[in-house]
């Protein structure tokens, strides 16, 4: 992800906060420094203490990791806003048009997330009155200002920790229900999920003519869902295996080895291949099973 970003803009122009846990091993961290100052960027790390997320949701396999953007509006109080990226997206163009969106005192601007039938009365659970007004987290303009002001880090925790046992996309759900109301809806390209191509009713729910530019001109490519979704999957569709490889192969860890690679998934590959199924992928689970 940072190597695609760093790829699509010139590097001086490149600030990179990354967020991480006590875990993250020195080695690492100086290999990810040493990448993006190489390239002409500026890379900042924030640990994030174990203890700021007590009390919150963090099982599964982000564990803490997903709630650490909630605290950007503290972590940053003289930047007046962020783009913030999942890892598992690659950068295809320049995002001076998404950094320079107009917010006015809007919270938050972010694409609306296409949902899986097993969650699709999820927004009404959370009290969000029209489920086409869920957005997905993982790309967000941040308006830190904004944020300040209504002291959405100290409402985002609030919301956590009183409804732990009920939040099933964990932050994601907190941060709908606190700033989803004071949302910018951005156009799906800079969000291009493959839940565009495996939901039929994605037009429905975004437009046809916008799901179809996505799809064929994406901004950002996010990979959402489980593994088979991954580029570093064996049953991930070649062109974005391919297009991560590119990337991969410019950062410290040049070389991968693809998950999944299994004489039940060759012949599940070589399958959609004869079928034509959707995203090179076939009897993947659901995108929700995380």
């Amino acid at each position: 992800m940072l190597q695609s970003l760093l790829a699509c803009h010139p590097p001086e122009t490149v600030v990179i906060h990354y967020l991480h846990g006590p875990a993250l091993a020195e080695p690492s961290r100086s290999k990810l420094h040493d990448m993006v100052v190489q390239s002409g960027g500026e890379v900042k790390f924030w640990e994030i203490p174990d203890r700021w997320c007590a009390g919150l949701p963090t099982e599964g396999f982000t564990r803490t990791a997903t709630w650490y953007r909630i605290f950007l509006p503290e972590l940053l109080p003289d930047v007046s806003r962020v783009l913030y990226f999942d890892a598992d997206l690659i950068v295809l163009e320049s995002l001076v048009p998404l950094w320079e969106i107009e917010m006015a005192s809007k919270l938050v601007a972010a694409v609306t997330n296409v949902l899986d039938p097993n969650y699709a009365d999820r927004p009404r659970a959370l009290g969000i009155a029209d489920d086409d007004d869920y957005f997905n987290a993982g790309v967000m303009v941040l308006n830190l200002d904004s944020m300040r002001r209504e002291e959405s880090t100290r409402l985002l925790l609030e919301y956590g920790r009183t409804h732990a046992d009920r939040l099933v996309w964990r932050d994601q759900d907190a941060l709908n229900v606190v700033l989803g109301a004071s949302r910018v809806t951005l156009h799906p390209r800079w969000n291009c999920m493959n839940s565009f191509w495996l939901f039929p009713w994605s037009g429905d729910v975004l437009g046809p003519d916008a799901v179809a530019e996505a799809q064929q001109n994406p901004a950002i490519r996010h990979f959402e869902g489980p593994g088979p979704y991954k580029p570093w999957h064996y049953l991930c569709q070649r062109e974005w295996r391919d297009l991560y490889r590119k990337h991969r192969r410019a950062t410290p860890w040049p070389h991968v080895r693809l998950e999944g690679r299994t004489p039940r998934n060759m012949w599940r590959r070589l399958r959609a291949r004869v079928t034509g199924a959707g995203v090179g992928i076939v009897d993947a689970p659901s995108l929700s099973d995380r």
